[in-house]
This record gives structure tokens, sequence and C-alpha cells, in this order.
């Protein structure tokens, strides 16, 4: 059997123009070296820093330059290529991929009501295989991401999600994504891909603080009490064991952990779900998180900073690229989060230079999103603040 080939390229340029030519002629040249004849079964532009009409064109032009049988774009503030992270940029990041065995199946999803019944059109019922993956591409505003994953969730169990939400910054109305030849200003696009081996890291970037505990009463996203002491209690009490950096970053910004599993005894990276805690009443001792949760979870504290996100990336990317049976990957996709890269780290291009450090000089392309899709337990979510990585073979 023929084997997959990947092709990415970057070009940084105030001209359009000059972005898409030179990405193009990289791209088309990778494949010249490996077998002339390929035709890209699935292109993906990543448009960074240019205005709505520009992206139009550069998107017809890609298809027509590249040949590619799929071709999505999105627009973005930032971009990811190789193992650079070029923030507030002008540029392209383009990626390519031939797979002779594959059945790739593109798609505009935007929600409908028909007869008072909410349903995604543009969703295939059929022809979701064991092995498919979807990559998705979202508008931040007129699309129920959240809607989305629930539904494939409940009726495609097993089917991962990963992609990003468009993010045009203080302009909302720029964002654009791009479909064959078709460009949008709202919904989603995306492709179902089916037999390519696809595995998925999604980091997170937090760690525990304190002990887990049972939520003994919470009403939708209001948590009441844990293990039977109020809420705000148990908070105290961590925040009062920890050292003084620790305290430092609670009062930046407390998260929660909800377990993927009740079946451990000790958790891990990867076990927990983060999500924000966005309110904490000293009246009624409650607390207040970003998603509905039911008495009986398991959940854990858990901070965020730059030390804590990198060694979880690292301990995933390890993972994910040093399984014995595996072979390594041979092409990446990343999805990370705006408040990443220069906002919560040091060190330049850390999640794609951590990327390339584990799976290798792959060809890799992504942007930096306003919300990362990512599968952690047995369910896909809408993350935030996480890097959302598809390693393909």
């Amino acid at each position: 059997m023929d084997k997959n080939n990947y092709a990415a390229a970057v070009c940084q340029s105030p001209d359009v123009s000059q972005a898409v030519t030179q990405c193009c002629m990289l791209v088309n040249q990778r494949y010249a070296q490996t077998a002339p004849d390929l035709v890209p079964d699935l292109v993906i532009a990543f448009v960074a820093g240019y205005q709505p009409e520009d992206f139009q064109h550069a998107m017809m032009r890609i298809g027509e330059l590249t040949n590619g049988r799929t071709v999505l774009g999105v627009t973005c503030q930032s971009l990811v290529a190789g193992n650079q992270e070029l923030e507030n940029t002008q540029g392209i990041s383009l990626w390519s991929a031939c797979w002779p065995a594959a059945e790739v199946t593109p798609m505009f999803l935007e929600l409908q009501s028909e007869q008072g019944q909410a349903n995604f059109s543009g969703l295939p019922q059929d022809g979701w295989e064991d092995d498919s993956v979807l990559l998705m591409l979202t508008e931040a505003y007129s699309f129920p991401a959240d809607g989305l994953l629930e539904h494939v969730n409940s009726h495609h169990p097993g089917v991962e999600i990963f992609g990003g939400v468009s993010d045009a910054g203080f302009k909302p109305s720029y964002a654009r994504l791009m479909l064959d030849g078709n460009v949008y200003d709202r919904g989603a696009v995306a492709v179902r891909i089916s037999g390519v081996p696809v595995s998925t890291v999604v980091s997170q970037g937090c760690r525990p603080i304190g002990e887990s505990f049972i939520v003994t009463d919470a009403q939708r996203n209001v948590i009441g009490t844990l293990g039977g002491q109020p809420a705000l209690e148990a908070i105290k009490k961590i925040y009062a064991t920890l050292p003084t950096q620790d305290q430092a970053r609670v009062e930046r910004g407390l998260h929660l952990g909800i377990a993927m599993t009740e079946l451990k005894d000790k958790f891990q990276y990867g076990d927990f779900l983060i999500r924000n805690v966005i309110a904490i009443d000293e009246e009624t001792k409650t607390i207040t998180i970003g998603d509905y949760i039911r008495k009986g979870r398991t959940v854990q504290f858990h901070i965020r900073d730059q030390v804590s996100a990198s060694i979880e990336l690292r301990s995933m990317l390890e993972s994910a690229t040093q399984k014995e049976t595996t072979p390594p990957p041979a092409a990446a996709l990343i999805f990370t989060c705006n408040g990443r890269g220069s906002n919560l780290f040091e060190q330049p291009h850390h999640d794609a230079a951590l990327l390339k450090e584990f799976a290798g000089d792959v060809p890799t392309a992504g942007f930096f999103a306003a919300g990362e899709f990512g599968y952690v337990g047995r369910s896909n979510f809408l993350h935030g603040f996480t890097a959302s990585i598809a390693l393909f073979q």
C-alpha cells in the first residue's frame, strides 16, 4: 500500500499574494521530490493578519495552485509553523496531506431549526467508521460548538474532534472560514477523516492542588458542598496549606478539574476536564464554574502556570510519541490557545518547539485559537488555555 505523504510551508509577508505563491511553491516542491503525481486529499491554510477580501483571494489561489481535492481555510491573528509560533503576524501557514487509502468528507455546518427541532445541517448521519476523526474550524459567535460536540459524543461515541475557534481579535466581523471555494462568516467548516491513523493530545496546562473531593451538593454549574463541607471552606483550607507562590496563582485564577473516570485511586495528567472557577459567593459559600456538574462527581482544584503547563505537555507528548507499538508521527496539526504563547511562557515558541522535540521535524502547522476542541476521557469538549494536537501517521 502507498504511504501517506505530507507537506507544510509558511510565509510571512504583508503581501498576501506573495505569501500564497511562496507557500504553494514550497508545498508543491516537497511533493515533487517524493511523488510527483500526488494530488493532495486535504489542504489547510491558516491565514493571519489580512483583510477579509484578501482571505478570499488567498484561498481561491491556494485551491488553484495546490489542486487540493478538499481545501479548508481559517482566519486568525497568530500562526504555528514547524517549530515556530508567529504571533500577531501577517502570513500563511499551509499544511497538505495525501492519503491513498483515506476517505475525506468535507462539510459546512450550521445550526438550523426545522419544525421546532434544532439540528446541525451538513453533518452526515452515515459513514462514521471506528477510526473516524473530525477536524473542525468554527466562527466564534454564530456556531454553538458545545452543541455539536455533545451531538457527536451522543450519536457517534469514540469519534475524536480536534480543531479550534477562529480568533479575529478585536474585529470579530473579520472572522472567515473557507471550504472548497466557498467563504463563510458564520458556522463551521470540517472534514471527517477515515482510514488514517491519528492520535490526539490535549494539554490543559494545569496541576492539581490539595485533595480530591466528591461533589455532595450542586445545581447546574453552582457547587454548594464538597465532601459534605461548604465549597468555599474547602478552598480556604487548601489555600492555607499552599506556599506563597501557589497562593498567588490561586488569587490570579482558580480552576476545577472534573475527573473523567471514577475508577482510579490516584489521578494524573489527562484524567481531568479543567473548568474555570468563575465566581465565589462569600455569603452562600458556593462556587460557580464554567460548566454544569452533577452531584457525585470527583473533583480537584487546579492552578495554571507556565511550569505546570510545560511539564504536562511534555509528559503527554512523550506518552503519545514513544509507544513501542505505534510508528512515529509523520505530520502534526496544533491548535493552541491565544492565552498561551508569550502570554503564558517566557520561552518563545514553547508548544511548537516541544512538539518538534518529541514528534521530530515533521510537517506541522496550526494557529492560535479562541477555543480549542479536544478529546478528554471518552468525550469531546471545548477547552480554553489548551494545546490540542493531532498526530498523523
